[in-house]
């Protein structure tokens, strides 16, 4: 007879494992890549309108273009750089483009 409070609880279980916690929504257009060292390469060539530069990381995946109202996960919010996690990947961005 326990069987349906098992199937309550599983039921919960599944609900909070498919929410994203401190889920948040990107305000800002913002690189974000797969280390703080690239992070920091590809705002410097965009701060220096190199495309020839930045367009590699883009294409190879080691980093993406976050877009307003991207869905994220935040991992920690930091101070200079935050750590996301989109679509699985654990990413690193600037903390303006979650606040």
């Amino acid at each position: 007879m326990q069987k349906p409070a098992f199937t309550a609880t599983a039921a919960l279980l599944i609900l909070f494992v498919s929410m994203p916690s401190n889920a948040e929504v990107v305000k800002k257009e913002m690189p974000a890549c797969i280390s703080e060292e690239l992070l920091d390469e590809i705002i410097t060539y965009i701060s220096k309108e190199d495309k020839t530069s930045y367009m590699p990381l883009l294409r190879s995946g080691q980093c993406i273009k976050l877009s307003p109202g991207m869905t994220v996960s935040v991992i920690h919010p930091g101070f200079m750089v935050s750590t996301i996690r989109y679509e699985g990947v654990k990413l690193y961005t600037l903390p303006i483009a979650i606040r």
